[in-house]
C-alpha cells in the first residue's frame, strides 16, 4: 500500500519529494492512516485539527484524541475551535456547508504560517464514488461526474488511489487507533445514506465508479480545448459586454451543451430556456446574480446587471460669450457646446423612450431613435445605457453620440452653452 501511494503520488505531482505538508486530521480512520503513511513515507507534517463544537464532548473527545496521537507521533499540531452553528445562522447556509467553508478558510491561513507545499486530506476511492453517485442524485453534467480531483490547489488527495477496505488493513497491521464520528451513520444527512448503500459494493465496483471520475477529468481536457477555439469564433468582447453569435452556435454539434459551457462563467444555470428564446422575437432577459443574457437579432449578449437611477450623471453648464475660431468639441465626447438657447426650457436627462425623435446634426428632418439606434448598430442593452440631454421636451444631445441640428452653434451664434456630464459615458 505504501509503495502504491507514493506511485500515485509521483504519477499525480502532489508533492515534491521533501516537501512540508499541512495534514488534515479528524482522528477518524482516514486521517490518522493519511498522516502515519505520510510520515513513514519521508514527508515532514504538521497535524490540524478542527473542533467544530457540533457533538458534545465527542468533539473534545476528538480533540484529546489527536492531541495524544500526535505527540506521541511527534508531529506538531494546531488546533481551531469554531462557533459552527452561529457562522452557518450568520451566512444562512447549512451546517455542512459551514464546516467545509471553515475548515479550508483556516488551512489555507495555517498552510502559509507554516510554510508547507499542500495541504493533505483522506478522501479516499470510497469517498470518491460517493462523491460520484451523490451528484448522480441531485443531476449533473460531465463535472459532477468528475468526482474530486487528486490536486485542486494547495488540496491534495493522496488515498485516492486506495479504498476503505485497504485504509481498514492498513489500520490493522500498523495497530492504530481511531475515534468513530456517531453521525457518519446517521441517514438524515444523503451522504451518509449513500455511504452505506456502498458497503454492499464490491472492491472492483467502487473502482470502477471511482475511475469513471478519473476519466471524465481527461474528457474535459478535450471539451476545454475544443472550447477553446468555439470561443474564439462565437464570441465577441465588446467593453464589458460578451456577444455570442446565435447562427455559429446552432451550427456546433450539441449548441446546449456550447451554450452552457459559454455562460457558466456568469453563473446561468438556465440553459435550455435560453436555448428555446433564440428562435423567439428580440428582447427576451435572463437573469443570474450578477449578469443579464439579452437575445438582440442575431446575438446573445452577456451583460452586468444594469444598476439603475443611483448612476445618473449629473448636468454641468455654464453660459458664456462665442470665442472667435472656436473649436467644438465632438458630439462623442462628454461634453459639448451649443447655443444657449438649449437653456430657455429647463434641462434634464433621461434614457430613451419608444417614439423619441431628433433633428441629426446636419439634417432639418427628424429621425426616430429607434431607426438612429439601428443605423449605429446599437444593441438592446447598448441603447439602454444611452442618456439623452434634454431641453424640455426637446432632445439636444444624444450623450456620446450626436447633437441634435436646432441647438448647434452657427454664425448668428452669441453665446454659447458649454454642457457636461459628471461621470464617463458608458460607450
Amino acid at each position: 500500500m505504501l509503495n502504491r501511494i507514493r506511485q500515485y503520488i509521483a504519477q499525480e505531482h502532489l508533492l515534491p519529494p521533501t516537501g512540508k505538508v499541512l495534514v488534515a486530521l479528524s482522528g477518524g480512520a482516514d486521517s490518522v492512516a493519511l498522516l502515519d503513511i505520510l510520515c513513514r513515507l519521508g514527508y515532514d507534517c504538521h497535524a490540524v485539527h478542527c473542533n467544530f463544537h457540533l457533538r458534545g464532548e465527542e468533539s473534545d473527545r476528538d480533540e484529546a484524541f489527536v492531541k495524544t496521537l500526535c505527540q506521541t507521533m511527534g508531529v506538531p499540531l494546531s488546533v481551531r475551535h469554531f462557533n459552527t452553528t452561529a457562522y452557518a445562522r450568520e451566512q444562512s447556509i447549512s451546517i455542512e456547508m459551514a464546516a467545509r467553508d471553515l475548515r479550508y478558510a483556516w488551512f489555507a491561513e495555517e498552510r502559509q504560517i507554516q510554510d508547507c507545499y499542500a495541504i493533505a486530506v483522506a478522501h479516499h476511492a470510497n469517498d470518491q464514488a460517493e462523491t460520484i453517485l451523490l451528484n448522480l442524485q441531485r443531476g449533473t453534467g460531465l463535472r459532477g461526474l468528475e468526482g474530486m480531483h487528486a490536486k485542486n490547489g494547495y488540496v491534495v488527495r493522496p488515498l485516492l488511489c486506495v479504498t476503505r477496505e485497504d485504509i481498514d488493513s492498513y489500520l490493522t497491521i500498523r495497530h492504530l487507533a481511531h475515534v468513530e464520528d456517531s453521525t457518519n451513520t446517521d441517514r438524515a444527512y444523503q451522504r451518509n445514506a449513500i455511504r452505506l448503500q456502498i458497503r454492499d459494493y464490491s472492491r472492483a465496483q467502487i473502482e470502477h465508479i471511482a475511475n469513471t471520475g478519473v476519466y471524465m477529468q481527461q474528457y474535459e481536457l478535450l471539451v476545454n480545448d475544443y472550447m477553446a477555439s468555439l470561443r474564439q469564433r462565437l464570441t465577441k468582447q465588446n467593453g464589458q459586454e460578451l456577444h455570442i453569435d446565435i447562427e455559429g452556435l446552432l451550427q456546433t454539434p450539441s449548441p446546449v451543451v456550447v451554450l452552457y459551457e459559454l455562460l457558466r462563467p456568469y453563473g446561468f444555470r438556465q440553459t435550455d430556456e435560453i436555448l428555446r428564446s433564440l428562435t423567439a422575437n428580440s428582447g427576451k432577459r435572463f437573469y443570474a446574480e450578477q449578469y443579464m443574457v439579452l437575445k438582440d437579432r442575431n446575438c446573445l449578449i452577456v451583460s452586468p446587471t444594469v444598476e439603475s437611477e443611483s448612476g445618473v450623471p449629473k448636468i454641468k453648464h455654464i453660459i458664456r460669450k462665442r470665442l472667435p475660431k472656436e473649436i467644438y468639441p465632438a458630439a462623442t465626447a462628454n461634453r459639448i457646446i451649443v447655443d444657449a438657447k438649449v437653456t430657455e426650457q429647463p434641462l434634464r436627462i433621461r434614457h430613451w423612450q419608444t417614439g423619441d425623435w431628433f433633428y441629426p446634426i446636419g439634417m432639418h428632418q427628424k429621425k426616430k431613435l429607434q431607426d438612429f439606434f439601428s443605423d449605429e448598430k446599437l444593441s438592446l442593452i447598448e441603447k439602454e445605457k444611452v442618456w439623452l440631454l434634454c431641453s424640455g421636451d426637446n432632445i439636444v444631445w444624444i450623450a456620446g453620440h450626436r447633437i441634435d441640428n436646432r441647438y448647434k452653434v452657427t454664425p448668428l451664434t452669441e453665446q454659447v452653452a458649454e454642457i457636461w456630464l459628471d461621470e464617463e459615458l458608458n460607450n
